[in-house]
């Protein structure tokens, strides 16, 4: 029986084995990016969060910035995840629902993605190679859905191109909404731009 002046005991710490302790961290780091950017990622916060002490999260991460590049990389993976197409839709289609999920992504998700694109313009190469990665791998999407795998060079560069004003614009809409421009209006400006450079990249060149 506890007698009356006792007081509480703190909850007991749970014990997890070292990959689902550093799960768990990324898991919680990648919640609190979606509503702060990553500079505002601070350890105390995700340790207290984890019910561990900052010092044990420098056991898993060996610094701040080896925990934030595992965050953005999750947030990365996550994105891709987000917007695989659908193979089970026809071509065009899947192009379409890919825009959508990725509207929706960073709609849903603004720090995420903000802090994956304009980290990679700063000086950190890893962050650079995650975003490199990233839109690579956004690029393949298209280019196996208008099946070129291996496009000539003026496809490769439209959809490079377009993938790149995508994601202006996307930051741009949620970081300015405008009246005159709702979602699907986005989606349909995103929609016809690929297609139209695709088509004009891939007609014959005019000579001058």
């Amino acid at each position: 029986m506890v007698s009356a002046d006792s007081e509480p005991r703190p909850p007991a710490r749970t014990r997890l084995d070292p990959e689902a302790r550093r799960t768990q961290l990324v898991e919680l780091g990648l919640e609190m990016l979606s509503t702060r950017p990553l500079n505002q990622l601070a350890i105390e916060d995700i340790a207290a969060a984890a019910g561990i002490s900052r010092g044990l999260l420098f056991h898993y991460f060996p610094s701040k910035r080896d925990f934030h590049e595992a965050v953005v990389r999750a947030a990365a993976a996550d994105m891709l995840a987000r917007t695989a197409p659908d193979p089970g839709l026809p071509f065009i289609e899947q192009l379409r629902a890919g825009v959508e999920a990725f509207v929706d992504y960073v709609s849903e998700n603004p720090a995420a993605y903000v802090s994956l694109v304009r980290g990679a313009a700063g000086s950190d190469p890893a962050l650079q190679a995650i975003f490199d990665q990233t839109r690579t791998e956004i690029c393949h999407r298209v280019f196996e859905r208008i099946g070129a795998e291996k496009p000539p060079t003026r496809v490769r560069l439209a959809v490079r191109g377009w993938v790149a004003f995508s994601e202006e614009a996307v930051i741009d809409w949620i970081s300015e909404p405008a009246s005159d421009l709702d979602r699907t209006d986005l989606i349909d400006l995103l929609d016809a731009a690929l297609v139209t450079l695709v088509a004009m990249a891939a007609a014959p060149p005019t000579s001058g």
